[in-house]
């Protein structure tokens, strides 16, 4: 992550950037070698291997990676670009939380019957849909008629996506495994995060990090991580194989 956000602040020929960057891939081959070995692994390679619970898992990584960027970015052009100070862009930001609250506790109660996995899908192609919708943003975007819909979609998305992906990776786990996934879900919303913001930070500072037009550039990349998220899950739920039908 530092690697990426070194990259984004001094260019891809950044030697401290480089080898950050390198370093990551034998000391994750470390991990996994040493992990294997043990007898009490951190990470148990059975709880990764079940489909459905790996189809959720990346779900909330990419999905915790385009909601921690949209944040950043959406205060850095409500406050920069449209001057609205801290008060006002608070409550920009506002529709979002409760559009995620009402879908999480009362649309989603109503869709209950479809599945988890339905749900799931229809959620992160509603946030698919926000995000290619923030694309559109420029420098003379007003809050109304620019953000306060992609705004509340993409609360709508997030809602209807996270309650069924955490379910189903937690529907699917051994009882004595309920310990290490949870573990597992956690880390994966903390590290997808993280590592969405600092992967987005490249399009942005490209870009000039002036909001007005480098937020637009980075929701580009974000739909791509949207977009890939929503393949992703898809992909590991209804392809043909050994996930079973709900």
């Amino acid at each position: 992550m530092y690697g990426l956000v070194r990259a984004a602040d001094h260019g891809w020929d950044d030697t401290t950037a480089l080898l950050c960057l390198g370093g990551a891939v034998p000391l994750g081959a470390a991990w996994v070698t040493v992990d294997r070995r043990s007898a009490e692994p951190l990470v148990p390679p059975h709880v990764l291997a079940e489909r459905r619970r790996a189809g959720g898992f990346l779900g909330l990584v990419t999905l915790a990676a385009v909601l921690t960027s949209f944040l950043f970015l959406m205060v850095q052009y409500l406050d920069a670009a449209l001057g609205l100070g801290p008060l006002g862009t608070g409550l920009a930001i506002l529709p979002f939380g409760l559009s995620l609250l009402v879908t999480t506790q009362l649309l989603d109660r109503f869709l209950a019957g479809l599945g988890h996995r339905p749900r799931a899908v229809t959620g992160l192609a509603v946030a698919l849909l926000a995000v290619l919708w923030l694309t559109r943003l420029h420098e003379d975007s007003g809050y109304a008629t620019g953000m306060l819909g992609p705004t509340t979609l993409l609360g709508i998305g997030v809602g209807l996506a996270l309650v069924p992906l955490n379910l189903t990776i937690l529907a699917t786990t051994r009882p004595e495994d309920s310990g290490v996934t949870a573990g597992i879900l956690q880390a994966a919303l903390t590290v997808g995060g993280t590592l969405g913001l600092a992967l987005l930070l490249v399009p942005y500072n490209r870009a000039g990090g002036e909001p007005g037009t480098a937020v637009p550039a980075a929701f580009d990349w974000s739909a791509g991580i949207a977009g890939l998220s929503l393949l992703t899950v898809a992909a590991c739920w209804y392809l043909p194989g050994r996930a079973p039908r709900e």
